[in-house]
């Protein structure tokens, strides 16, 4: 059993896609994000993955408006939000408007000590993205790289308690070609943090492998381009992953 999460990427207000987390290359999808989320909340989606592209890049909340129209708008749907969440007072504000987990990556990647600034009350709503480009841990909206090699990440992250990762293969994301299944069974042979996938998912096959590995730690998986272009359909996942 895996959870589902449709992604909602907001760019200048909009929800899009990026291709490998190029800003250079973004598709429009739809004006209104809130509209989205409704389409997904309709094919009986009770999560959502909601990214602030402008802020991932900026290191700034850009859409925070438009991120709590929707959860006003849907206040009993689980949702998680990254992009641009760099202080502890940022993960207050949201926390304060409902949003049920904070996913940082850029913050903790540069400078792990800071989960140290974190009560164990609100670590517990931290999840943690692990980006991975060309290898690479990869920050500042997948721009550049970490010193970090994934393993001695992970194992900071279990030495601070955190519950849950992301795990993104940038090169993957967006391209509709496949998941990096060889990556997410590496990183499942040594965490023993629950992990939700993410980058690639091309078809519902794809969402029958890793509710097939759920065993062994995926936890969930975030479907982007895949559902926009209609090469899966929410409700089959959902189906699959509930199963």
């Amino acid at each position: 059993m895996i959870k589902i999460f449709p992604a909602i990427d907001i760019k200048d207000g909009k929800c899009v896609r990026l291709a490998k987390g190029n800003y250079d290359e973004v598709t429009h999808y739809y004006d209104d994000p809130i509209k989205v989320a409704n389409n997904w909340i309709s094919e009986g989606s009770n999560n959502l993955h909601i990214v602030d592209l402008d802020g991932a890049k900026s290191g700034a909340t850009i859409n925070y408006n438009v991120i709590t129209k929707i959860r006003k708008t849907y206040p009993k749907v689980f949702i998680q939000v990254g992009g641009g969440i760099r202080t502890i007072e940022t993960i207050n504000e949201y926390i304060n408007i409902g949003i049920n987990k904070i996913v940082i990556g850029t913050k903790v990647v540069s400078d792990p000590s800071f989960l140290e600034e974190i009560n164990e009350d609100l670590k517990s709503k931290i999840i943690v993205d692990i980006a991975i480009k060309n290898s690479k841990l990869a920050i500042h909206g997948w721009n550049s790289s970490s010193k970090y090699t994934i393993e001695n990440y992970i194992k900071i992250l279990e030495d601070h308690n955190i519950s849950e990762i992301v795990y993104t293969d940038v090169n993957k994301d967006g391209m509709l070609n496949g998941m990096n299944f060889e990556e997410i069974n590496n990183i499942l042979s040594f965490s023993n943090i629950p992990v939700i996938a993410s980058g690639g998912v091309t078809s519902i096959n794809d969402i029958k492998k890793l509710n097939a590995i759920s065993k062994k730690g995926v936890s969930g998986v975030i479907i982007g381009k895949a559902l926009y272009e209609e090469r899966v359909k929410l409700s089959d996942a959902i189906k699959i992953g509930s199963t």
